[in-house]
Order: structure tokens, then sequence, then C-alpha cells
């Protein structure tokens, strides 16, 4: 059974936010996120400077990042192997709040 967890977010509209977590080492799992049509992904952020920074993934690089105009949004972040995504290992809420 997945792994559930729920976190806050929050970031600036316009601006880039980085959600906590990353794109891991090549080992079958991949998060996908399934997102309101006002929130949009783009480029990854930078790997972080220190390797201590906790992500949940990996620091192999950097933060999985979104834009978003003002407002509260809930983003389902699921993390499993490509040919078992009915089975996700974790299953992340976030609960994205956009000033």
């Amino acid at each position: 059974m997945a792994r559930k967890e729920s976190i806050n977010v929050t970031g600036r509209a316009g601006e880039p936010i980085d959600l906590p977590i990353s794109h891991g080492p090549p080992t079958g799992y991949v998060w996908s996120l399934q997102m309101p049509p006002e929130v949009t992904q783009i480029e990854d952020g930078p790997p972080p400077a220190v390797a201590s920074e906790k992500r949940l993934g990996s620091a192999v690089s950097g933060a999985m990042r979104v834009t978003a105009p003002s407002g509260r949004y809930r983003i389902e972040a699921r993390l499993a192997r490509s040919w078992e995504s009915d089975k996700p290992a974790r299953i992340l809420s976030i609960d994205l709040v956009v000033e």
C-alpha cells in the first residue's frame, strides 16, 4: 500500500516555486504530478548547493518546479514505476498557497 503524506508549500505568483520533490537516480520510480489547470510545471531547478538538503527523492537533480497565479491549489504527486503507475509507492498531497 502506498505511503501517504501531506505538506504545505508557499510561493509568489509569477515566480518559480520549488516543490520538495526531485527526480531521483534511475531506479525505475518517477514522480508524476496531478495539478489543477492553473498550475504549470516548468523546468526543474538547479541541484541543491548543499548535499544535506532534504528532498523527497534524491539530490541527484534539482527540485521539480511549478508556477501559478495567486490562489490555493492542491497538487498530488505520485511516486511509481512507469509500468506500475496504478501502484504508487508514495502519494504526496501538496497544498500550494500562492500570494
